[in-house]
């Protein structure tokens, strides 16, 4: 059996890479956020594969072998992670904006010749670029688009891809503790900036509150999005806990990780003092049950 992983924003998707190669599985990884389009295949012993299309439709590849151990549970080599350093990160959507790569966007060329690759991983997160649906997951743009049955990506072999998403076995996930899904959205790693005087929508306390609570609640319905999508086009799935989910069980997998083992737990960066942020936190849950 192999899987999909259909998933909102901070939903355990650097954690289920990390599970899949625990047990010598294959991965495979479609952007998740803005433009341009990217699919990055990895496997247990350390080698990946990248495709995105250029402006021309050419689908262009690229293929880097490390030591896996060097990159594990290491969070500067998370999903985006690229061996070519681009304005002094190593980030696979520096590199594709470099104006040399000249990555498509939409990809109305060759970009789906990929997706047999793709199909071939054991488990294969965000499957909703196969679609047409290309976007920051959660985020209001991208689940208007789900919502109204709009792709944005060009050329999709949509048949083939449903007929690929029948043989899966596809997993939406849900989160559970609000607490938590609060904390990470409020204070977790790649939070909104805050105060920053260049970016005005969070420029004051009040108004990063309203933004988190508005982005927390997006991605909570975007989880129902999905389903309403996979249901559209009678795609079969099931839901994920993340919160009390067994991933043996419900990934084939004979060895698992603990919840508390993930390492994304750990990068909480404190932007105000505790007492500030637990506040905001068990305001939330104490408004959105």
């Amino acid at each position: 059996m192999k899987y999909s992983y259909f998933c909102p924003s901070k939903a355990g998707k650097y954690f289920i890479r990390e599970q899949f190669w625990y047990n010598n599985k294959t991965h495979a990884f479609m952007c998740t956020g803005d433009m341009p389009m990217f699919v990055v295949i990895s496997t247990s012993d350390g080698q990946f594969d990248w495709y995105w299309e250029d402006s021309s439709g050419r689908l262009v590849q690229a293929s880097h072998k490390v030591d896996l151990g060097n990159i594990s549970f290491n969070h500067d080599c998370d999903e985006y992670w690229f061996p070519v350093e681009t304005e002094g990160k190593y980030h696979m959507k520096n590199f594709l904006r470099d104006p040399d790569i000249n990555a498509s966007r939409t990809c109305p060329g060759m970009f789906s010749q990929c997706f047999p690759h793709a199909f071939e991983a054991d488990i294969l997160v965000n499957p909703l670029v196969m679609l047409g649906y290309g976007g920051v997951l959660g985020e209001k743009k991208l689940s208007k688009l789900l919502c109204n049955r709009t792709p944005n990506l060009e050329n999709i072999p949509l048949d083939y891809v449903i007929n690929e998403l029948r043989q899966r076995k596809n997993v939406i996930t849900h989160k559970e503790n609000m607490h938590e899904l609060a904390r990470n959205f409020f204070i977790g790693s790649g939070h909104l900036p805050y105060k920053n005087p260049y970016v005005l929508f969070t420029d004051t306390e009040e108004k990063y509150v309203h933004q988190v609570t508005k982005l927390i609640n997006q991605n909570r319905q975007f989880e129902e999005d999905i389903a309403n999508l996979l249901d559209y086009y009678d795609i079969p799935y099931e839901w994920f806990n993340l919160d009390t989910g067994d991933y043996c069980e419900a990934f084939g997998l004979e060895k698992a990780f603990r919840k508390d083992e993930d390492p994304t737990l750990d990068y909480i960066k404190q932007i105000v003092d505790k007492e500030t942020s637990d506040k905001w936190i068990s305001e939330y849950v104490k408004n959105y049950p």
